[in-house]
């Protein structure tokens, strides 16, 4: 087989077996297309995976910037390229396609990943407890409720309809990925009492559909509108901090770990593929317990003095 039919075996397995999302395997299919537009310009005669050896992988590892001399290794789109190439490997692997994992050819540094960022509770209180003026200002308000109380991605919110939130059960229903998963997310009392003020008001967008947010036209509301908008709320509540949807997301799931859930209902109600993605949560937990150790603890600081 082909460098591209493997690939798009891979690629199928990701949308129909492994159910990711669009915008997941986009970045998968970008990340190979890379490794293969690189090994068709400085290796055209390789024509399978089974041929590669050191010389193709120095390529590899020159165009993903993960060699031994790169300097960008705590970089997240090197961590995520080289993780698609280990994912696409293994695959290979798994469908006897390949007798080895080509990484053996060299050494692939570990990659560090960075912690998420996320919101403190001061930051989260003065952002969430503004007082709403306009029908708009009680949208945002209840987006940024329902981010933080369920961790959803702002993608799964935009994509939300009437049907999909249930007051009476507490919980909102989300249908992502192309395969259509579904997976079931508590919604909190506080962002309960946000959409219900919301919805009372939502008649006045003049809505064109049952998208369950919609934007001044009556029509669901853009990811890009959402993160617009939630900026607006962080200048009025005078946070000079850089906020995005995803900070929200990162805060709900550190909240959950700090407060002992266990990781796989965090991954869970994340719709997190694999637990792996997960327990970057468990890192920042620990961070956030040495930074308490260090500021309680009466020896965490003592320096060892020279005798005389």
């Amino acid at each position: 087989m082909s460098l591209d039919s493997d690939i798009e075996d891979f690629i199928s397995c990701l949308e129909h077996e492994r159910r990711y999302s669009d915008a997941t395997v986009a970045s998968y299919r970008r990340a190979l297309k890379k490794a293969v537009d690189a090994l068709s310009a400085q290796a055209p005669q390789i024509k399978s995976w089974e041929e590669i050896e050191l010389s193709e992988m120095r390529i590899l590892a020159r165009e993903f910037n993960f060699g031994q001399e790169a300097q960008r290794l705590s970089s997240s789109s090197v961590a995520h390229d080289l993780y698609v190439l280990s994912s696409f490997f293994s695959f290979m692997i798994m469908k006897e396609r390949l007798k080895t994992n080509p990484f053996e050819f060299i050494k692939a540094p570990k990659v560090k990943r960075a912690l998420p960022k996320i919101l403190t509770g001061t930051e989260l209180a003065k952002l969430l407890d503004i007082e709403a003026k306009t029908p708009q200002e009680l949208r945002d308000l209840a987006i940024a409720e329902l981010l933080y109380s369920s961790g959803l991605r702002v993608s799964e919110l935009t994509a939300l309809r009437l049907g999909d939130y249930d007051a009476q059960q507490e919980e909102v229903r989300i249908v992502a990925g192309k395969g259509g998963k579904t997976r079931i997310v508590p919604v909190g009392s506080k962002a309960r009492e946000r959409i219900a003020t919301y919805l009372k008001s939502r008649p006045l967008f003049n809505p064109v559909d049952d998208a369950l947010f919609v934007s001044r036209y009556g029509k669901a509301m853009t990811t890009r509108a959402v993160e617009q908008n939630l900026k607006k709320l962080a200048q009025k509540a005078e946070l000079n901090i850089d906020i995005f949807p995803h900070k929200l997301r990162h805060s709900f799931a550190t909240e959950l770990v700090e407060n002992g859930a266990d990781l796989r209902s965090v991954q869970e109600m994340l719709g997190h593929s694999s637990l792996a993605a997960t327990q970057i949560y468990t890192n920042l937990d620990f961070a956030h317990l040495r930074k308490v150790y260090n500021a309680a603890h009466p020896r965490a600081h003592i320096k060892s003095k020279e005798h005389r």
